[in-house]
């Protein structure tokens, strides 16, 4: 486990410094090489090692765990291409390219891993800790027969490390499973403090990290960015009209119809639902005329959605104000208030307008 541990450390470093840098690289394209380089540097340094003794298969099993490793917990997309040259680099160095028992183990191994991959893209289970080990099990019985006959290993020496081979995957399955729980759980903590629960969408919360975070990188590298808040209008009369599960709707509509468009311009810009009938939209690096388009399409797709409830078609308007930072705002708070003026001369000057600041 302490080889999958100092993994992770060493890609988060990595990943940090990338990010520090500013280099624009692929998270899990950055996660498949690394990973690569770490397992192959770390199975010839282990075949260095044991390299022409007799005992040179006292580290097989780690060579199936490291499948696992790289197939579960790393879960990079296949590369048959690489299967050949790495396949063919391990039997050069252990001058093994005419043992056909070598052969036939690297075989089970690109088996070993095509198994482990159909488990975990064909299972319906949260984790198929059953699926995974019988397959371990049966390609470990394979793997380690042709080693038997490799080495001349006695029955004893054969059942024996298939047994260790077996606890060690249960082992390495098990801590797996535990890892994925305490993501999953962290995950739908975290989720459910950043959601507001009615719409959705992220909440106050969530909107009060997000600007801080874009007003420190704005402070530190100038990177601009821009900010649209809108309300619904006459709000209090939806609900005294229909009550107030109709308005419940008509805010779970709007912020459907509002991510629409954000998916269909960029998935970066993020909806906040900040207050009751109350919305914030971030547009990272954004200047004010490239928010004015899809603030627009905002303005103008909600304008013209209609909420369904029970017999009622309720129809709605919003006011509008937006702002890009800039130098004058000293704090979050600066800019946040420019935009609430906007917004409230939205509203003053007879609603359903956008006031830009």
């Amino acid at each position: 486990m302490g080889v999958f541990l100092v993994f992770q450390v060493i890609f988060d470093g990595i990943k940090k410094f990338i990010n520090l840098k500013k280099y624009n690289i692929d998270e899990y394209l950055l996660r498949f090489i690394l990973g690569i380089i770490y397992i192959l540097i770390i199975m010839l340094t282990m075949q260095l090692s044991i390299r022409g003794k007799h005992s040179a298969w006292i580290y097989v099993n780690f060579q199936l765990v490291a499948t696992i490793f790289y197939t579960v917990i790393l879960s990079v997309p296949t590369k048959h291409d690489l299967f050949a040259p790495i396949v063919l680099i391990f039997m050069l160095f252990n001058s093994a390219i005419f043992s056909w028992q070598s052969w036939c183990m690297a075989l089970i191994l690109i088996g070993f891993y095509h198994s482990l991959n159909y488990t975990k893209s064909h299972t319906k289970n949260r984790f198929p800790f059953v699926e995974y080990l019988l397959s371990s099990a049966v390609f470990g019985f394979l793997y380690w027969f042709f080693l038997a006959l490799k080495f001349n290993l006695t029955p004893n020496i054969y059942f024996r490390e298939v047994f260790y081979l077996i606890v060690l995957e249960a082992f390495t399955f098990g801590y797996i499973y535990t890892l994925y729980n305490d993501i999953e759980s962290r995950t739908a903590l975290f989720k459910e403090a950043i959601h507001d629960k009615l719409t959705e969408t992220y909440n106050y919360d969530a909107f009060d990290i997000d600007l801080r975070a874009d007003f420190k990188k704005y402070q530190r590298d100038q990177t601009t960015f821009s900010m649209m808040m809108f309300d619904v209008d006459h709000f209090k009369h939806i609900n005294d009209t229909y009550d107030h599960l109709a308005g419940d709707k008509v805010l779970q509509n709007i912020v459907n119809v509002v991510k629409k468009v954000i998916a269909a311009n960029d998935p970066k810009i993020k909806l906040y639902r900040t207050g009751g009938e109350e919305f914030n939209v971030i547009f990272p690096e954004y200047d004010l005329d490239s928010t004015k388009r899809i603030v627009n399409e905002i303005f103008s797709v909600v304008n013209h959605s209609q909420t369904l409830f029970e017999d009622n078609t309720i129809h709605l308007t919003i006011s509008v104000g937006v702002s890009e930072i800039s130098p004058n705002d000293n704090s979050t708070n600066d800019f946040y208030s420019r935009v609430d003026k906007a917004l409230y001369s939205s509203k003053k000057s007879g609603r359903k307008a956008i006031t830009i600041s």
